[in-house]
Parts: C-alpha cells; structure tokens; sequence
C-alpha cells in the first residue's frame, strides 16, 4: 500500500493547488522572518523568534490540508465505498489518507529545516544557531502534531465534514487554527512565558492527536466511509 500513500498525496495536491502555494507563501514568510532575526540577532529580543513557528506551522497545516479535503470529496464520490468493495476495511483507508497528510509534512518541513539550519549556520553565533534549532523543534513538534489531529478529526467526525456557509472548505479545517493563531501574539511577553505557552500548545495538540489516534478503530466506522 506504500504506492497507494503517493497516489493520494498527488491526487490531493491536484485537488487543491491554491492550498497548497498558500502554505507554500507562508512558509517563505517564516522563513524571511528566520533569515532576517538570524542576520540581525543582535537588536531583536529572543521571544520573536517564536513569530516564524506560527508562519511555518500553518504552513505545513495548509499545506497537507488538500487531503482532507481528498477524503471528503471520495466520501462523497463514492471512492472509498469502491475501496472497501475491494476489501479494504476502514482502518486501511484511514491509516492511508493519513499516511498521505503525514507524507506531504515531511516533504514540506524538510524544506523548512534545510532553511532554518542555514540561517542559523550564517549567523556565525552559536546562541542564534541554538534558538534556530529551537524554532526548528517546535515547528516540527507543533506542526506534526496538528496536522495529524486535523486528519484524524476531519475523517473521524462526519460533522466536521460539513461546509461551511459561504468557505470551500469544511468545518474540520479550522480545527488546527487556535493551535497556532495565539503564537503570532505571543512575542510580546517575554521569551520563558512564550516557550512555555508554545510547549503547552505543542503538547496538548499531540496528546490530542494521539488519543485520536487510539481510539481510531471505534471512530472511524465503516458506515462513515460511505456517501
């Protein structure tokens, strides 16, 4: 089935190319903003080195979200009826899209961590190049962890499946926002208190993902995989 993981990924990338160049934008974004903290390191204070976290993780958010949206237009099409015809049962078809999502991450953050590593590297401060394996650390950590918990909700949750009055997109896709949103506010507080909110946020989007995934076997049904 590894096949099956590179046939989703670029079926979802055809779906929705306008996602996917916007999480591209927005990972330049943060990306600029790393090189220029890096290069100017000296008069920013360490907490706004966090401001390129949120960029690059909603980023990557945006990024992999065309396979939700993959998953909800099969449901819909009849596709993944047709794949359980074929003797797949729903934890097949689930753990795919979601191997698919978790496929893009990784392709997509390896750019990312390329970038950051260079501008910590031309820094020419071991101090920079530390707060840039920082960033690195939470973006990964961050993005991962909600990427994974906006897959598994959107496709264990018929609801969140809905679209939204007057959006493209169903509700699902918002659920990763308030995970990454407060950072670009955080700033202002001091470096300690923004590292533990962004920790905090880091780990309850994981745990919240990962109790999703335990219970994947009771939530995604198979009735639900049908239009």
């Amino acid at each position: 089935m590894q096949s099956n993981v590179l046939v989703f990924a670029k079926r979802s990338l055809n779906l929705s190319k306008i996602m996917a160049g916007l999480g591209l934008g927005l990972a330049a974004l943060g990306i600029f903003v790393i090189f220029a903290l890096s290069l100017l390191a000296g008069s920013s204070s360490a907490a706004v080195f966090f401001l390129p976290v949120s960029f690059m993780s909603l980023g990557l958010l945006i990024f992999t979200m065309p396979v939700t949206l993959l998953y909800v237009y099969d449901k819909n099409n009849g596709v993944l009826e047709y794949l359980l015809s074929l003797g797949w049962n729903q934890s097949d078809v689930f753990k795919q899209y979601l191997k698919a999502a978790l496929f893009l991450a990784v392709i997509f953050f390896t750019g990312e961590g390329v970038a950051i590593l260079v501008a910590g590297a031309i820094s020419g401060s071991m101090g920079v190049f530390l707060l840039d394996l920082l960033v690195l650390f939470l973006t990964a950590f961050l993005g991962f962890s909600v990427v994974s918990l906006v897959a598994m909700a959107m496709m264990a949750f018929s609801s969140l499946q809905k679209q939204r009055v007057g959006a493209n997109s169903p509700l699902g896709t918002a659920i990763g926002v308030p995970f990454i949103f407060p950072i670009f506010y955080l700033s202002f507080i001091g470096f300690i208190p923004e590292l533990i909110v962004v920790l905090s946020l880091c780990v309850l989007a994981g745990a919240l993902s990962g109790s999703l995934l335990l219970l994947s076997s009771r939530l995604i049904r198979r009735e639900k995989m049908l239009p």
